[in-house]
């Protein structure tokens, strides 16, 4: 059984890739030789070359390379997250000299492709040619899956919702941590946005607010916060906490060290703490970027909606 899978931005034009399998693991996957066409490349161009990925794939069933080819880097987009969610797609899986065809659509809002139900048509190989035109026009079509926002319920039911950021930020989700939410850049890992889930201020909130007036209680959280900061990334070269008034979160702390910039702002999730944080690596990063980054996360936190029960 061989096949292609065909990627289309309006931009960059046509990717058109033969499909093989890893040797050692089975998995399956692209040869890293693709074919690429031009955006107006006529529907005869295309249908040669379609052609020739499914000779080249049916000649190459085993990929005997231990790394898995990265072959949508030649789109000049390092992560296959960020390349999905600008890339259409069309598979076609060529069994006993049919061609089964799947359009595909977006799988998550991080990414990734899965069959679309809706667009599916089988033909014989030697007359592929002839539906060459409609697979152009799946791919010409809007991504029907096209995540804007995303959002997440807390474990106290509250319903966060935000705008989601630009395609060089990676959903990890909770990261194997004691997180809802982590967004990494995806070049400079270190640079992080996060919903973390109750950062040990939460224990220090409900017992102040038992026995402690208001001023007293944002004293203390203030303190406890900065004395956590410096434990966990050392001396603080410049902090700062602001109570806030008129948004959604009730407070805006900042820290910098020799190495990181950390901004957190808190929010209230019931009778826990929601704190949204994120993180600028000073070290790593090149200041151009930092500054973009910073912008990115800001405006992020700015979209952030949280709907109690």
């Amino acid at each position: 059984m061989s096949g292609i899978t065909i990627f289309y931005n309006e931009k960059f034009g046509y990717i058109i890739g033969s499909h093989t399998k890893q040797a050692k693991t089975d998995i399956p996957t692209t040869l890293d030789q693709v074919e690429i066409l031009a955006p107006a490349v006529s529907i005869e161009n295309l249908s040669k070359y379609m052609y020739k990925a499914i000779e080249k794939s049916f000649n190459n069933p085993i990929y005997n390379n231990e790394i898995l080819p990265k072959y949508w880097t030649v789109s000049g987009i390092k992560s296959f997250s960020s390349f999905s969610k600008n890339f259409s797609s069309v598979k076609i899986i060529v069994d006993d000299g049919i061609c089964k065809c799947h359009k595909l659509m977006l799988a998550t809002k991080s990414g990734g492709y899965k069959v679309d139900k809706n667009y599916y048509f089988e033909c014989p190989k030697e007359f592929l040619y002839n539906e060459t035109n409609k697979i152009k026009n799946w791919l010409l079509m809007v991504n029907e899956n096209n995540f804007k926002n995303g959002g997440f319920e807390t474990a106290d039911d509250s319903k966060i919702s935000y705008n989601l950021l630009p395609d060089e930020y990676i959903d990890i989700e909770d990261g194997h941590t004691d997180a809802y939410q982590i967004y990494i850049h995806e070049e400079y890992e270190n640079n992080y946005i996060g919903f973390m889930i109750d950062s040990g201020y939460e224990r220090v909130i409900n017992s102040v607010i038992e026995k402690l007036c208001e001023k007293l209680f944002y004293n203390t959280l203030n303190k406890k916060i900065k004395k956590t900061w410096t434990r966990w990334y050392g001396p603080l070269k410049s902090y700062e906490y602001k109570d806030v008034n008129n948004k959604m979160y009730y407070a805006q702390i900042f820290g910098k060290t020799d190495k990181v910039e950390k901004h957190s702002y808190l929010f209230k999730d019931g009778e826990e703490v929601l704190e949204l944080t994120f993180q600028i690596d000073l070290v790593n990063t090149p200041l151009e970027l930092q500054e973009k980054i910073k912008k990115d996360f800001t405006k992020f936190v700015k979209s952030v909606k949280v709907i109690k029960k």
